[in-house]
């Protein structure tokens, strides 16, 4: 089964004038390096995105610090030597993953198709053939944002659940750049309109592992670790009869791709 649809329309955006404004320009500058970035071959990217990410090791010591407390607790079997290395590594691919927004709002349709191999798509059309609808179960790893672009060029109806960027001009480009990658936005507090898209048989990208404090939310073993989680999910489900599908993006070590 290959899904396609016309690409739906952003709603209710600013126009782009509206963000001219002299604290707007350090957002435009850095969306004008992403552009221009998405340019080059994307091994170069990579290479690049794991300098920023040296480079936000370095700069940022109060992540630094959070960073290395999870990866004690997540894996203490771990040396201090490997710990570190796992720290480091955590650090170079959020790095990446800054080049890869860039990848997914201007990459060419060609360059991303030839980037990625789909694997177990056949359990999302089995899921859309019951006529229930779909949520996608995922987390917030950094390939978010090109995991998303990736399968949207395998999935039609999709809607992916979101919370609004503090930044109104990043924001735009969010809603426009997904809306035009054939995905739809649903605000995460509008709880009617997920269960809407799901009893029309579409898709919902819906990712719990977030803290909104303890209301709607219960506290799971996360390795090793008691950790908030949101109940939002099984939810969903048992209201709508919805399938769940688990899914994730792996960047290969390699740097070809996903």
């Amino acid at each position: 089964i290959y899904m396609h649809n016309t690409t739906p329309k952003p709603s209710s955006l600013p126009k782009l004038s509206s963000f001219l404004a002299p604290k707007y320009w350090p957002i435009w500058l850095g969306l004008a390096i992403l552009r221009a970035c998405s340019l080059l071959p994307y091994r170069l990217q990579m290479w690049l995105g794991r300098q920023l990410g040296n480079l936000t090791y370095i700069l940022m010591p109060r992540r630094r610090h959070i960073v290395k407390t999870n990866i004690r607790l997540c894996f203490p079997e771990l040396s201090p030597e490997e710990q570190q290395k796992q720290v480091k590594e955590s650090f170079a691919s959020v790095g990446m993953s800054v080049f890869e927004i860039g990848l997914s709002w201007w990459g060419s349709h060609t360059t991303l198709m030839q980037l990625h191999k789909p694997e177990g798509l056949e359990h999302l059309n089995a899921a859309l053939s019951k006529n229930h609808g779909v949520i996608i179960l995922a987390s917030h790893f950094t390939t978010l944002e090109i995991a998303g672009t990736l399968l949207a060029k395998h999935a039609d109806l999709l809607n992916i659940v979101y919370k609004r960027a503090h930044n109104p001009l990043f924001q735009w480009f969010i809603q426009n750049k997904r809306s035009e990658n054939n995905a739809k936005l649903i605000k995460h507090t509008h709880v009617r309109d997920m269960i809407r898209a799901l009893k029309k048989g579409e898709i919902i990208w819906y990712s719990p592992d977030q803290d909104f404090g303890e209301k709607d939310s219960v506290f799971a073993p996360f390795m090793g670790v008691s950790t908030c989680t949101l109940i939002s999910t099984q939810r969903l489900a048992r209201i709508t009869g919805a399938l769940v599908v688990p899914f994730y993006a792996e960047r290969l070590t390699d740097n070809s791709g996903y």
